[in-house]
């Protein structure tokens, strides 16, 4: 429909959704999802950019309304830019990524009230930064599920069975962690508590379900992470430091995003932690390197 509009020089205006959703737009698709349309839209005309106007400068390295010291990041990969907005950073519907990371847009997110701003851009071909974190993000409004196995079932099984029975009752997982008998994993903020307590009712031929509300989760992302040794002990000390007890922590192979799971209680104390720990202390350290390196040229300039 739009490329022969385009064809003739002319600029076509989509509203940001039209079509039917079941169960409705919020429910099947979220809020935001004129970033998604966007997204489609940059992708069958084949553009070679997508501009997302927002209210925001765009990407920060945490929440600027929380954290003081959270400054705008200019440049993300894909990845960052997904893992970000799934966990936390609301600048874009995390749908939008996967709409465009397949076929190489590169998404600039750009501020609405501020046009001279750089604002962020998500680019496809973007090189991993050498630090490692790139920024924190969380969300609060988490319920953990820890289910013990009733050892009749093998380890496979004993999984299986559990994440079938989740997608019986529309439980949508968000990170998981297992040993050989016990299965942990949080759910996403928009299942019911209703379906929750309907999930751990049905479960007793399983094993035993224990339910833990009120959770919030903290994560470090960054593509820089798999370079760097030590993250996992850092994010242990820094929130021990502080008197926060870590009750679930995640780390997927590909080494881009490592969140834990706190009370909700200590998200603000905990958001602080990590970010110094990772951003501000990294920054410091970034700043102290190049001015040595400053004074070496400037020595040898002597």
């Amino acid at each position: 429909v739009l490329l022969p509009i385009l064809d003739e020089d002319k600029v076509p205006v989509v509203t940001g959704f039209m079509g039917h959703v079941d169960g409705g737009i919020l429910d099947g698709i979220g809020r935001g999802y004129s970033d998604l349309t966007s997204g489609l839209v940059a992708v069958a005309s084949k553009a070679s950019a997508l501009q997302v106007w927002k209210e925001s400068d765009g990407i920060f390295t945490g929440n600027p309304t929380r954290l003081e010291k959270a400054h705008l990041v200019h440049h993300v990969t894909p990845r960052e830019a997904a893992e970000l907005t799934y966990f936390g950073n609301e600048v874009l519907h995390p749908s939008t990524m996967e709409s465009t990371i397949e076929k190489n847009v590169p998404v600039h997110i750009l501020n609405t009230f501020k046009p001279e701003s750089k604002g962020t851009i998500v680019e496809p071909r973007k090189t991993h930064p050498s630090r490692g974190v790139l920024a924190i993000s969380s969300k609060k409004g988490i319920t953990m599920l820890n289910i013990s196995s009733n050892k009749k079932l093998g380890s496979t099984s004993f999984m299986s069975r559990v994440f079938n029975r989740a997608e019986k009752h529309g439980i949508k997982v968000d990170l998981i962690s297992t040993s050989l008998v016990n299965l942990s994993f949080t759910v996403h903020e928009t299942v019911s508590q209703k379906q929750i307590s309907e999930f751990a009712a049905d479960m007793g031929d399983i094993g035993r379900v224990s339910v833990r509300k009120d959770r919030a989760i903290i994560s470090a992302i960054g593509e820089g992470m798999r370079s760097v040794r030590g993250l996992a002990g850092k994010m242990f000390t820094c929130l021990g430091n502080v008197g926060i007890n870590i009750e679930m922590i995640t780390q997927g192979a590909n080494e881009i995003n490592m969140s834990v799971v706190i009370d909700a209680t200590e998200q603000q104390k905990a958001l602080e932690a990590v970010h110094k720990t990772f951003i501000e202390d990294g920054d410091a350290d970034d700043a102290a390197a190049e001015a040595k390196k400053t004074g070496m040229k400037a020595s040898a300039s002597a």
